[in-house]
């Protein structure tokens, strides 16, 4: 009963704030349902085929046999998904080649997986018996967990890649800025971003915090046998235990926001694009609207020195969505591009306020 009401209020948030995305539709809403009917089906007809075909052979072929066909499946539907879900591919000419902004972020997270194979691999061969098999099997499952990932990471950046590299070749607007700009731009943005960022306090955060762990328990004291009280203490200590590590973490992520704001603005190029596709600038970009992500508001910030505001609205798991803002320095004489900036994205985001002239 606690799983299917958490499940129910799950899917309502996910659909609430995809209902509220500039990029609803009523056709895409049933492509992606039929989609997920359908890649059901075809999942449960290849894993009984696969379990089929593989039944009297060992169990490490028969895990690996299934294991296949459905993390093989679960490639397929999200590449699927994705096409489905993320705005057309922009048109480029032919020959033009890729910018790498996106998807080169992703190779420290690639070696990662690798040492991660490489270590599960190592483990496995070292475990002695019929233990191995259960080793392997986990194993299996978190390599492909994290592949799976990568994947997603991987088509998702380099979709954002093409709609940059789209950007780049017919921009509505380029700004470009002096070393000397960027340095004091680079200080203001880290100074502003220093005074907004807020501490957790325990104190004030008190009787939030109490009630987040009495519904985390309730899974377990619901389900669990309340006779076998030591296992049910054990889940949910360690339950408490993953919370309290989860908000000391946000707490270390928030403080050393500044310090993250400073190495990217040091290795990002001084220049800043914004186009039909979206906005490039701090050496970031951000489509206008996706199936995650869409802007929400564009206003001129009048303080020294003069930066626009882009503030999106980003999708979060279980529903609801976050605020993210992008600042972008406006160059001296930047009226003219402003009108032109303020026609061009009413027209694209009309769901969104835009008061930039």
């Amino acid at each position: 009963m606690v799983s299917t009401l958490f499940a129910l209020i799950y899917s309502w948030g996910a659909w609430t704030a995809w209902r509220k995305s500039p990029m609803y539709s009523m056709y895409v809403t049933l492509r992606i349902v039929a989609a997920i009917v359908l890649g059901g089906a075809a999942l449960s007809s290849a894993a009984a085929a696969a379990a089929e075909l593989t039944a009297n052979r060992p169990a490490p072929v028969m895990v690996t046999a299934i294991g296949g066909v459905c993390f093989l499946w679960l490639l397929a539907f999200i590449w699927l998904l994705i096409q489905l879900s993320f705005p057309a591919r922009p048109t480029l000419a032919a020959g033009t080649k890729l910018v790498n902004v996106n998807r080169s972020k992703l190779i420290p997270r690639a070696r990662r997986l690798g040492w991660a194979v490489g270590g599960i691999a190592l483990i496995t061969l070292a475990t002695p018996g019929d233990a191995r098999v259960d080793v392997y099997a986990v194993g299996g499952v978190l390599v492909a967990i994290a592949t799976a990932t990568l994947f997603t990471m991987y088509i998702i950046a380099r979709h954002l890649d093409r709609s940059l590299t789209a950007v780049e070749s017919d921009p509505w607007v380029r700004w470009s800025y002096t070393p000397q700009d960027w340095k004091a731009w680079s200080e203001v943005e880290v100074a502003r971003l220093q005074a907004e960022t807020a501490p957790w306090q325990w104190r004030r955060n008190a009787l939030t915090f109490g009630i987040t762990l009495v519904a985390a328990a309730i899974p377990f004291w619901m389900n669990v046998n309340r006779d076998n009280w030591k296992w049910l203490t054990a889940l949910t200590a360690f339950d408490w235990l993953m919370i309290v590590a989860l908000v000391i973490g946000i707490e270390i992520w928030g403080k050393t926001a500044p310090f993250r704001m400073r190495r990217l603005l040091a290795h990002a190029a001084p220049v800043t694009y914004l186009g039909a596709g979206g906005i490039y600038a701090d050496g970031v970009f951000n489509e206008w609207k996706n199936f995650g992500k869409y802007l929400i508001s564009a206003t001129v910030d009048e303080r020294e020195p003069r930066s626009l505001t882009f503030v999106f609205a980003q999708a979060v798991s279980g529903g609801g969505t976050i605020e993210i803002r992008q600042s972008v320095l406006c160059p001296a004489g930047a009226d003219a591009d402003l009108a032109r900036l303020q026609t061009a994205l009413a027209a694209t985001v009309p769901t969104a306020t835009i008061a930039l002239a």
